[in-house]
């Protein structure tokens, strides 16, 4: 055994039946969007998956909470079930430095901090000012915890992900981070120059051996997504799909090791 190596995360089953909210909420979500489409009338947030920039950051722009929870909850679905996957395995237990691209008001945040404990560092990303308001609020009246009720206190940063990446008003460190995850935004409302050049970013920012889990979508589908960070140097270690035929998946990607290469 390498005694320099880092105790890493494990899901449990209790922590996926801990997090999982019911098929019947994701269903009930969908057959009110069908609803409305079959009404002729138009659901709040259509027409922003892969739209451009502008039109994606007007349109969370004009979301007050309860529209942008009901618009969301689909993806909180996915979440609760794609991150545990994602990342089971692949993240220390202790200390890990986590990247939550595209993180909203916390709701994916929420996820991360389950598995977490104080010496981690979770970074929050979103590019809507007022999500990342009600994220930093939340945290700072301590409500984000760990799974077994520990008070978890994640920051959050409020930038598009396809710039450099900053914290606390300083460009993030090479080989700084464990592990980079996308909540349903790389797929969805992302560019293939734009996941370029997040995944250029990603290449330096985060440690040799550490993981990558972006999700894939209409946007930018699995083969583009694969394509592009193959291409950057990372290496696909698998997938994380909410269920069997999940549609639009995380695709798990490590930052190659001198010891990975031939």
């Amino acid at each position: 055994m390498d005694p320099n190596a880092r105790e890493m995360l494990h899901v449990t089953d209790a922590d996926r039946r801990a997090l999982r909210l019911p098929w019947s909420v994701l269903l009930a979500s969908k057959a009110a969007e069908m609803r409305t489409k079959a009404s002729g009338r138009r659901f709040v947030g259509q027409g922003m998956i892969g739209a451009d920039a502008a039109t994606v950051a007007h349109g969370f722009g004009a979301f007050d909470d309860d529209a942008f929870a009901a618009y969301n909850l689909p993806q909180r679905w996915v979440e609760r079930r794609q991150i545990p996957a994602a990342i089971d395995g692949r993240i220390p237990a202790h200390g890990a430095v986590v990247l939550d691209l595209g993180c909203g008001p916390g709701t994916s945040t929420e996820v991360l901090c389950h598995f977490a404990d104080p010496s981690w560092t979770i970074i929050g990303y979103d590019l809507t000012e007022r999500f990342v308001a009600r994220a930093e609020e939340r945290a700072q009246a301590g409500g984000f915890a760990n799974r077994d009720g520990t008070i978890i206190r994640p920051h959050f940063v409020c930038q598009s992900i396809a710039e450099p990446l900053f914290a606390r008003g300083e460009r993030l460190a090479d080989g700084s981070v464990d592990l980079a995850i996308s909540g349903g935004v790389v797929g969805l409302y992302l560019r293939a120059p734009d996941v370029e050049r997040l995944v250029a970013e990603l290449n330096r920012v985060v440690r040799p051996g550490g993981f990558i889990a972006l999700d894939a979508g209409p946007a930018v589908p699995v083969r583009a997504l694969r394509r592009i960070a193959t291409g950057a140097g990372f290496v696909l270690t698998g997938n994380a799909r909410s269920f069997l035929i999940e549609p639009r998946p995380k695709l798990v990607f490590k930052r190659a090791e001198a010891t990975d290469c031939p």
